[in-house]
């Protein structure tokens, strides 16, 4: 009994001291993808140039790495390429990560450039329309539901101690506000968040069998 327990213990340790070495092996193999696939980008000169650094960049969306400024990578050598498909797709997935940007806008108007053959100056009517959607990151939409969830039940709060005999007319007036201020962001911020988390499962699930293909020769001949 008395050998069980530090037996045990230098198990535990053992097993600990594995998984973080394979963490820091992770975390150094990507860094070492991810300075590749930059200088693959830097060095293109040619439509297959910017498509192998593109590939590259890949690897790490395969391998679970999720974060604006891969994607934003990925859509610019994407473009580069010819592939406006594939690099609208990407520019759409930085912005659920970054909200939306000059590159993002820059890179989905060349995106849709490539697509239709000829220089779109102006993104769809719906990133005007619905603003919120594409201007703020999905985190950030998400606090605003949050939020807007917290300041609705605090009117609710306020109404039951109204119905309790407070006869304030401020609180009222607050509690009213609260309700329809809190209830209308949480239902639009709310809205919004639950579709970028479908958009977003729906790529993680499919997007390594997307196939990277240059459609025109390069961003510049196709924008002649």
């Amino acid at each position: 009994m008395s050998f069980r327990i530090p037996i045990c213990v230098f198990i535990f340790i053992t097993l600990c001291l594995r998984t973080a070495a394979t963490a820091v092996t992770d975390v150094t193999l990507r860094g070492f993808i991810w300075e590749q696939a930059n200088a693959q980008a830097i060095n293109a000169a040619k439509p297959e140039d910017f498509m192998a650094a593109a590939a590259t960049y890949n690897r790490l969306v395969n391998d679970g790495v999720r974060n604006g400024l891969l994607f934003i990578n990925l859509g610019n050598v994407l473009v580069m390429g010819g592939d406006g498909l594939n690099a609208a797709a990407a520019f759409s997935r930085a912005e659920r990560y970054v909200g939306a940007t000059p590159e993002t806008k820059h890179g989905l108007s060349s995106a849709l450039t490539l697509q239709t053959g000829r220089r779109q100056s102006d993104l769809p009517w719906s990133r005007t329309a619905f603003f919120w959607h594409y201007a703020f990151s999905c985190p950030v939409r998400a606090m605003a539901a949050l939020a807007g969830w917290s300041v609705f039940w605090f009117g609710v709060l306020l109404l039951i101690l109204l119905r309790r005999g407070s006869r304030n007319p401020m609180f009222r007036s607050l509690s009213e506000t609260c309700l329809v201020a809190g209830g209308l962001l949480m239902l639009v911020f709310g809205a919004s968040v639950i579709m970028t988390v479908a958009h977003e499962r729906h790529d993680q699930l499919n997007w390594a069998s997307r196939v990277f293909a240059s459609t025109a020769h390069s961003f510049e001949e196709a924008a002649q």
